[in-house]
């Protein structure tokens, strides 16, 4: 592990701290370790970025594959109130507000880099955007483009405070046969350049979705820490509309290795899942992989 150096993502460093490595095993072990020994900056955010990852890995103990130099990689750290990020009626809108996040930015990023999404050949209807799939992946189409790992440290010698840290992956030129599942895809593939314009190289792309994710993080989080329920209420509206998983038959993996089959119904107040299972009765997935079926069930 070692720092590149201190003048690559220009447009990042102008919104946050950042720490550039080439090599790590998981940005988000960097970042829990810059907590640990003292040495987390409280003064607005701090982006660990890796041209490559070793040992990353994805919510309930998947791995998350990475290739260098055709991945974004980087953990996002934020102080917020310990209070509210252990109450489990509220907690879950941290995941939500990562994802959200990411998906701003990467709705800016497109357009405003000389790129146009891809239509869907195959269903005319699907909107030619990125989506989340919930609770923590980044889709298009249905095919995935990235995951968020998200993870609370307690802030050494200060119990009312903790960092949040938002793990992002993302796969950006990547190509088919080098993505890490059929269901998988990259930005070069969902993506096209405009006319007379190139694909933006992998350290401009990645330069560019971290600076502006800063930018709807930190107010996301800032709303979130002044207002939690009526914010919270706020994005539940937006996830809504945006939600890829909502009126799907779904396949829920959960922690302890059992299974269910349902329908994606809606997002709670708390964030977490309704679906109907096969006898119609409603259930709630708190934490769970909850995969889209490619069939009706």
């Amino acid at each position: 592990m070692g720092i590149v150096n201190m003048n690559d993502y220009p447009n990042t460093r102008s919104v946050a701290n950042v720490i550039s490595l080439e090599q790590t095993t998981s940005t988000n072990d960097v970042a829990a370790k810059l907590v640990a020994d003292g040495k987390f900056d409280r003064d607005g955010m701090t982006v660990v970025f890796a041209r490559e990852q070793t040992a990353g890995r994805g919510r309930l103990g998947h791995t998350w594959v990475s290739e260098p130099e055709g991945s974004f990689i980087a953990s996002f750290m934020s102080a917020v109130g310990t209070q509210l990020a252990t109450d489990a009626n509220l907690n879950g809108w941290l995941q939500m507000i990562a994802g959200m996040s990411v998906i701003d930015a990467l709705q800016h990023i497109v357009p405003n880099n000389g790129l146009k999404w891809r239509p869907d050949d195959i269903d005319d209807d699907a909107p030619d955007t990125v989506q989340l799939k919930w609770p923590n992946d980044i889709v298009y189409h249905g095919m995935k483009l990235g995951g968020i790992l998200s993870q609370l440290v307690p802030l050494p010698n200060d119990p009312s405070t903790s960092v949040v840290v938002f793990g992002v992956g993302l796969n950006l030129n990547i190509a088919p046969e080098q993505l890490p599942t059929p269901q998988s895809t990259s930005l070069q593939l969902i993506t096209e350049p405009e006319p007379d314009t190139n694909f933006p190289t992998p350290i401009s792309l990645a330069d560019a979705i971290a600076a502006a994710t800063v930018r709807s993080m930190e107010r996301r989080l800032w709303e979130f820490g002044l207002h939690p329920a009526n914010y919270a209420q706020d994005l539940r509206k937006r996830v809504l509309e945006e939600c890829w998983t909502l009126g799907k038959p779904v396949l829920v993996h959960y922690a302890d290795g059992t299974t269910q089959t349902g329908i994606a119904r809606t997002i709670n107040a708390d964030a977490s899942l309704s679906i109907t299972n096969r006898d119609d009765q409603l259930e709630i997935v708190h934490t769970a992989d909850v995969g889209v079926l490619p069939v009706n069930m």
